[in-house]
């Protein structure tokens, strides 16, 4: 309660006790009698629990995240079945030991100019010209670039500016400069 409740309900409480005469044997009747009540029955967690309350859902931002629930899960398992399997739930790509493995890289960009791949495999480098992908017709733009084993961060850079986190990839953890990244892991052969 406010401080202003307090004030609220002692003058309250101060009317009262000017209208209506009390004895103080009532008082101590009062009080001994809640004494011996059980001390879970007098306040505590099983009184807040049972107490009637009111909840109000609303639907649709309940429908609105099962609907994003959903659709995160088919793009980490679209990319998984891209990508391979993988035993960390990631995408990732298998060959000879510890020598960059060749990914393919798909955005469906069909307003897009240009894009291109960038991550911590590359530099961040936006004009690497091994990550430059290349438009295979109806908005959608590929590229397959040599990555090294590991666990690697990426995105997208569509025409030079705009940075997209691949949609068919889970999120990586944390963002760089505020823009969220995808990630992924690429095992050598075993």
């Amino acid at each position: 309660m406010s401080e202003e409740d307090d004030l609220r309900i002692e003058r309250i409480a101060g009317e009262l006790r000017k209208s209506v005469r009390v004895s103080s044997r009532l008082d101590e009747r009062v009080m001994r009698a809640v004494r011996a009540l059980p001390r879970h029955s007098r306040f505590g967690l099983w009184s807040r629990l049972l107490r009637p309350r009111r909840v109000t859902v609303t639907p649709l931002p309940w429908a609105g995240g099962l609907l994003a629930a959903g659709l995160a899960l088919a793009a980490v398992i679209g990319a998984q079945y891209a990508l391979g399997d993988s035993s960390e739930g990631l995408p990732s790509t298998k060959a000879a030991a510890n020598a960059p493995q060749p990914v393919q890289f798909v955005l469906v960009a069909p307003d897009a100019k240009k894009v291109s791949v960038v991550g911590d495999f590359n530099a961040w480098d936006v004009s690497h010209a091994g990550y430059q992908a290349q438009h295979r017709g109806g908005g959608v733009w590929s590229v397959t670039a040599s990555v090294p084993v590991g666990h690697h961060r990426y995105s997208f850079v569509v025409d030079d500016s705009v940075w997209v986190a691949d949609p068919l990839a889970p999120r990586a953890a944390g963002t760089d400069f505020g823009l969220p990244n995808s990630a992924i892991v690429v095992q050598s052969q075993e």
